[in-house]
């Protein structure tokens, strides 16, 4: 997984993210979210894309 692109919001960060196998989704969290969070979060969502693209 590969943050390649953030915008900050009033409200949120919107990440642009790149999966491990090429995949790019956007997805945004509160400002309040700590990194720790952005990242377990990230990862979690990188490896559920992969997974249902190789089913498609």
């Amino acid at each position: 997984m590969k943050i390649i692109n953030y915008e900050i919001g009033a409200l949120d960060i919107s990440y642009t993210v790149e999966t491990i196998k090429g995949h790019v989704f956007t997805h945004a969290f509160p400002k309040d979210t700590s990194s720790k969070n952005v990242e377990r979060y990230l990862t979690l969502l990188s490896t559920n894309v992969d997974e249902r693209k190789a089913k498609i």
